[in-house]
């Protein structure tokens, strides 16, 4: 089975401001203009970054089961409700994995987080400190890690650059995911995108702390950049604490998938080594185990 194990549900200007949309276009634009043309179809506007409900679930079609969240990030003007998740969820509960967002530097987002718990049954939780304006070691950041340890949630942390101007970078380093880990030993983390661009500090947490993942999502734009980033997490021997995901709307399920079965594109005809066959099926197909093994007992190749 195929699993896609980050994807957003959001739009503007309901969700996301103007400040963030036109910072959004032009990464767009770029990422574009780098792939050829291929990177995306359709909207090259303010609403670059929708995704909408029917769009979602169009191009999440090649996918067994998919995780979707939004953000609430107000320093960033993102803010999208969790009630959005949960109905999305609802109407598709065989295939959506509905995961929370909450703002911790926001007024009562203990209170929120609860609510996404018991009232909407949201099973994960997405974090970026970054465009939050807070560090990952911040004690408003604590409770969570507390709550999501004990009931075996999962986080999903962006620890990475990003476009908009106003997000900090001195919050971003995959490195300060790592005393969360120790602190919170049983707590699973994943790390988006390979934490790009500091890949080399995301494979050394993953190969340190056992709970501790990353996925693919939307690096593929960059191949070069990309294939040096796998060749050494194989090198580290942390191939198997990598995820397919898409990051839609930035990214398809399905352009992640050409962009991983084409990794080694970037080298042909040199003698550098090569991604192998069985660990991309490793990242297709099996990695998601660890982080849902839930799912395991209905698998069936999609």
């Amino acid at each position: 089975m195929i699993v896609d194990a980050h994807s957003h549900l959001m739009w503007y200007p309901d969700h996301l401001d103007k400040r963030y949309a036109e910072a959004a276009l032009a990464s767009k634009l770029v990422k574009l203009k780098r792939s050829g043309g291929e990177a995306y179809q359709g909207k090259l506007d303010l609403h670059a970054y929708d995704s909408l409900p029917e769009e979602h679930w169009k191009a999440s079609e090649p996918a067994g089961k998919v995780v979707v969240f939004g953000l609430q990030a107000r320093h960033s003007g993102i803010w999208i409700p969790n009630e959005i998740i949960a109905h999305y969820r609802d109407e598709h509960p065989e295939k959506i994995e509905g995961w929370a967002s909450v703002d911790p530097t926001q007024d009562g987002y203990l209170d929120e987080f609860y609510h996404c718990i018991e009232t909407l049954k949201l099973t994960g939780l997405k974090l970026g400190p970054i465009y939050q304006n807070i560090h990952p070691q911040d004690p408003r950041m604590h409770p969570l890690y507390a709550v999501c340890q004990k009931l075996g949630m999962p986080i999903m942390f962006h620890q990475g650059t990003t476009f908009p101007r106003q997000a900090p970078l001195k919050y971003a380093s995959p490195l300060q995911i790592e005393d969360i880990a120790i602190q919170y030993p049983e707590l699973k983390m994943i790390i988006a995108h390979l934490g790009h661009p500091f890949e080399d500090e995301t494979v050394a947490v993953i190969r340190k702390q056992p709970n501790v993942f990353t996925d693919i999502s939307a690096v593929h734009y960059r191949p070069w950049r990309y294939w040096d980033s796998m060749v050494k997490a194989v090198e580290y021997g942390v191939e198997n604490k990598i995820l397919l995901a898409s990051d839609f709307p930035s990214g398809t399920i399905t352009n992640v998938i050409n962009g991983l079965k084409n990794i080694n594109k970037v080298v042909d005809g040199t003698p550098l080594p090569r991604i192998s066959d069985e660990v991309i099926d490793m990242i297709m197909h099996e990695n998601w185990k660890s982080i849902f093994p839930q799912w395991a007992s209905s698998n069936k190749e999609v």
